[in-house]
């Protein structure tokens, strides 16, 4: 299969700012990643400047990203921070490490559920969602193995046993999208905590989360294994509710409901992870067909040129649970929320830096 509209989707992306915003956000943090992890791989200089730029944009005259506020307790405001590792590594610039400094002191006092997580959101109290595993472990763990004498991983470890005991359901061998210990909120079934469905893209970011964790933790001194089994048992979960095309629903174990439609982000996501850990040996070898087949399939039905311009749709605007603090809006779970409450769009970035970091695993599978 030819790559060349996908290439041509990535530098389209870099080199016009139309398709993202200038600001310290989660989405744009995971575009960068994608060309961070591609400049790792190819040394090409303008996808570093790329990154360089974008984040020292941000910094005002006093060396502070002034939106980063400390008493804000919101899990996806440290997944950014990760980009500023690499930066750190390579150009030793204090104000890098400032703002990695900053967000982890805000770890130990961010609240938690009784069992240790994190919550999602200070507005979303005693609530563990799939998504922010990616949003939050890998920089607690990328910043202990760099900065913290003694490295022990055992709070955010802890926190993936918590997500594999509180939001894996048995019955469908499937991990539901979020979890209330409290019981309170509408959306949280009263016996188990659930959310009501099996979100696609949740599913995506946690086994982004489970990847990119196992790669953060090897050679260090801590049994991580487990990672692993969690990750393996998440694939075998999701391949049964594998398209023939390659892609997944929307909703993942109900396909044939009216409404539901195969969406590209979460597939992406599980694509670049199955493709990673395959890579990294977390995952057999002959799972690397999975991930080629999710990928192939969304390019196939999603990526096209119109007027001279390349457009990858199918993606998911946005998805949450509870109230909006923005706008009020209520986003109560069911199925007919996931499926009709949220737009679809085109090259928004939830799916752009999933399709460039699963495509950056596709181009080290070629000889």
């Amino acid at each position: 299969m030819s790559y060349a509209l996908v290439d041509r989707l990535k530098a389209q992306y870099m080199a016009e700012p139309k398709w993202y915003s200038l600001r310290w956000h989660y989405i744009e943090g995971c575009i960068l990643k994608a060309y961070l992890d591609s400049y790792a791989q190819t040394g090409d200089e303008a996808e570093y400047a790329f990154v360089k730029g974008f984040i020292d944009g941000l910094y005002d005259e006093e060396s502070r990203i002034p939106v980063i506020d400390p008493a804000n307790y919101n899990i996806d405001q440290i997944r950014t921070a990760t980009v500023l590792f690499a930066l750190y590594d390579k150009e030793r610039d204090p104000k890098y490490k400032q703002v990695l400094d900053l967000l982890y002191k805000q770890l130990a006092v961010y609240p938690r559920t009784g069992a240790g997580s994190f919550w999602h959101k200070q507005n979303y109290p005693y609530q563990v969602w799939l998504d922010g595993l990616y949003m939050g472990q890998p920089f607690y763990a990328s910043y202990i193995k760099r900065f913290v004498e003694g490295k022990d991983y055992s709070d955010p470890l802890a926190q993936f046993r918590n997500v594999r005991r509180f939001l894996f359901d048995e019955s469908k061998r499937l991990y539901r999208h979020a979890y209330d210990e409290s019981r309170h909120m509408f959306w949280s079934d009263p016996a188990t905590g659930y959310s009501p469905h099996v979100w696609g893209r949740g599913a995506g970011w946690y086994a982004m989360a489970l990847v990119d964790m196992l790669e953060i933790l090897e050679g260090e001194p801590v049994d991580s294994d487990f990672l692993k089994q969690y990750l393996h048992e998440l694939v075998d979960g999701m391949l049964p509710h594998q398209h023939s095309e390659g892609m997944w629903y929307q909703v993942v174990d109900q396909g044939v409901r009216a409404g539901n439609y195969l969406e590209t982000s979460g597939t992406l996501m599980l694509a670049y992870a199955i493709l990673k850990g395959v890579r990294l040996g977390y995952l057999p070898q002959a799972y690397a067909a999975y991930g080629q087949k999710a990928f192939d399939g969304t390019i196939s039905r999603y990526l096209r040129e119109e007027s001279g311009e390349v457009l990858l749709g199918g993606i998911c605007r946005s998805a949450g649970l509870g109230r909006k603090p923005e706008t009020g809006e209520l986003r109560d779970g069911t199925y007919e929320y996931y499926v009709f409450g949220e737009k679809i769009v085109e090259n928004n970035g939830h799916g752009v830096a999933p399709l460039l970091m699963a495509y950056n695993e596709i181009r080290r599978l070629k000889p």
